[in-house]
């Protein structure tokens, strides 16, 4: 145990995120727009409307995977953005791109990637930026979406039971720690999986979750409980992973369909029963828990410390009061 914590502590993906924190004091934690607050450092910025939520997110690509497969790299900026919307709670409305690429094929790939994906999730590129630059490419991707009730990253809450989702079938591309469980879906299938968040959202059984992004399944956990300033027990043990993907390597691997969920105690069974009748994974990994460190528990009752963020916060979000806070919650949670 002690050699996987120490393994996933010196992972790029979470001293990647580390680096934040020297630059989020220079990031304001809440601004405003139209006089309501808007709480940064979420998977998209929820702006409040008179009947819900804009919701405005953006994704830049690993510069590797763009030079290795620009056609992967623009298909898996559409799928990163999409699942920001969805794990917010919302559906996606449009896209815009900003692409520099070192020539014409590359560009091309890019492009073509960008507009198959998107019009798989039927989201409309509705414009952006191109510059094809020699020796030097990156792209990144934005995204509109909107909500009816919000998913948010902020409203953990103690005893609260985290719940992880995800689609085991797939294929892991090993250098770049990324299992794709999506390119084999029709848009059709694509969409019906990820609606189930909203879904959840509006019946009333969630409010609180985080897209599994580039920083694995840990580093999403920790960005989750940082957020909410509450901490965490994993159950190691308990996680699922495909067979064909190491323990260590799957917590720190981009699941292309991955979402936390931090659900209240009675909720766990009506949210499971509707991913698994869609043949998905969704299975309690965690507890969430007050104070702010995060134990990683096994099944011979061992209890390791991983991480306390108030000693060694991850991005380092600013105590937000609970006044400040979205008001997403709905009366059951007052």
């Amino acid at each position: 145990m002690q050699e996987l914590i120490s393994a996933l502590r010196s992972s790029p993906q979470l001293t990647q995120k580390g680096k934040l924190k020297s630059l989020w004091r220079l990031i304001p934690q809440v601004s405003q727009v139209d006089g309501n607050d808007v709480i940064l450092g979420d998977d998209a910025a929820a702006i409040k409307t008179r009947d819900g939520y804009l919701l405005l997110a953006g994704e830049g690509v690993y510069p590797p995977l763009l030079k290795s497969n620009p056609y992967l790299a623009g298909r898996t900026s559409v799928l990163t953005n999409v699942n920001d919307i969805y794990a917010m709670g919302g559906r996606p409305l449009a896209i815009v791109d900003v692409l520099f690429g070192s020539d014409f094929e590359e560009v091309n790939e890019v492009l073509r990637g960008i507009s198959e994906n998107a019009s798989r999730y039927r989201v409309p590129v509705v414009g952006g930026h191109l510059t094809e630059e020699k020796d030097f490419s990156s792209l990144s991707v934005f995204i509109l979406g909107r909500a009816e009730k919000l998913l948010s990253g902020f409203n953990a809450e103690v005893d609260d039971d985290l719940v992880f989702v995800s689609n085991f079938k797939g294929k892991f591309y090993s250098g770049f720690n990324f299992w794709d469980s999506s390119s084999n879906l029709s848009g059709e299938e694509a969409i019906k999986q990820l609606e189930l968040l909203p879904q959840s959202a509006e019946d009333g059984l969630a409010d609180a979750a985080k897209d599994v992004s580039m920083a694995g399944l840990i580093g999403s956990i920790l960005m989750l409980v940082e957020g909410s300033g509450k901490g965490a027990e994993i159950y190691v043990d308990k996680i699922p992973a495909p067979f064909e993907v190491p323990l260590k390597e799957w917590f720190l691997t981009f699941p292309s369909y991955g979402f936390i969920l931090s659900l209240r105690p009675h909720s766990p069974p009506k949210v499971q029963e509707r991913f698994k009748k869609l043949g998905l994974i969704c299975e309690q990994i965690g507890k969430v828990t007050s104070g702010n460190q995060v134990f990683f528990d096994s099944d011979t009752g061992d209890r390791n410390l991983f991480w306390d963020l108030s000693v060694e916060p991850l991005i380092g979000y600013k105590e937000v009061k609970q006044s400040n806070r979205l008001a997403t919650k709905s009366p059951r949670h007052k």
